[in-house]
């Protein structure tokens, strides 16, 4: 008796005439069983290969965020969810300011990402801890009043971390890291930030095939962060609508950029004790993007106005960002 993934195996294993690629459901039907914890190492080995060699469709990465959506508790107040699971390696945190700079402008979100590392990369739950912000380690306590959160996506299920540790094994990124993106709790727009921009398309389908809103970038080190020394593209798909708008490079080079990514220089432009051209415009330039996505928005001027307000006004407030000891 064959097992129950064997037949979405040879779905996409059939050879160049025979094989295909899953529906919506077979792939929700292949995740929900993948989640059970009853699939063996190499019916999941096989298919993350096998969906990476012929690259995921819209329909298989909405069919596997669906069934990973299930695991969100139900009636999760919150504005934005804002994945991350690439790490820094060339540039700080910038975006972690832009959350920080939503969340005095009246705005909740949850952060969630991974928690393994690759050695040189710096990872944003490393950033939420050095913080002291909350790092959450049980479902209830997203419900918590907290306006800013980091949940470890092993909290929703601990496979979900182990999949993405395959990469050190199998040497390459399978589809689980793209699928982690794109999965939000119902009624929530998130924020998605890619590697590669013919992936946005993708990106896009699945988060509408599960009636997510988002908006997504080719952010920079494959977070959501505008590089100001690229023109960034973004892709908005609101109420199953998609929309397009371009932020223009404010330079090509810009002389001023950080040299490495310590949490410290998070501390010391928040506080004001320096001046950076390329972080501020990282950090205004991702905000009022999320900002968009958060209200739903193409406007994308007027949120760039109200986050530089905020942040020009956040001098003037008592609160400091201060590294915990």
């Amino acid at each position: 008796m064959s097992h129950p993934l064997a037949e979405y195996v040879r779905i996409l294993a059939r050879g160049k005439n025979g094989s295909r690629s899953m529906t919506f459901a077979e792939a929700e039907q292949v995740m929900q069983g993948m989640l059970s914890g009853n699939a063996l190492p190499e019916q999941i080995g096989a298919i993350f290969m096998l969906l990476r060699v012929k690259e995921e469709t819209a329909e298989e990465l909405g069919g596997f965020a669906a069934a990973i959506n299930r695991l969100w508790p139900q009636a999760i107040e919150a504005d934005l969810v804002w994945p991350s699971y690439a790490g820094k390696r060339r540039q700080p945190f910038w975006c972690f300011l832009s959350m920080l700079l939503l969340t005095r402008m009246g705005k909740r979100i949850i952060a969630h990402g991974t928690e393994a590392h690759t050695e040189g990369r710096l990872y944003l739950h490393e950033v939420f801890e050095a913080f002291d912000l909350p790092v959450v380690r049980n479902l209830e306590a997203l419900n918590q009043p907290q306006a800013l959160m980091y949940l470890p996506c092993a909290t929703l299920n601990p496979l979900l971390q182990q999949w993405l540790g395959l990469k050190a094994i199998l040497g390459v990124r399978s589809p689980i890291n793209t699928v982690m993106k794109t999965i939000a709790p119902a009624g929530i727009p998130s924020v998605q930030g890619i590697f590669h921009p013919n992936y946005a398309q993708v990106h896009a389908g699945a988060a509408a095939l599960n009636q997510r809103d988002c908006i997504v970038i080719k952010g920079e080190g494959g977070e959501f962060e505008v590089n100001p020394e690229r023109d960034c593209r973004a892709l908005l798909s609101f109420d199953g609508q998609t929309y397009e708008l371009t932020i223009p490079k404010l330079a090509s080079h810009i002389a001023d950029k950080a040299g490495d990514i310590s949490i410290r220089w998070l501390c010391d432009l928040w506080n004001g004790d320096i001046s950076n051209e390329y972080a501020e415009q990282a950090v205004l330039n991702t905000a009022a993007l999320a900002l968009c996505a958060a209200e739903k928005s193409t406007d994308f001027d007027a949120a760039q106005n109200r986050c530089r307000q905020a942040w020009q006004q956040r001098l003037h407030d008592s609160f400091r960002l201060h590294v915990s000891q």
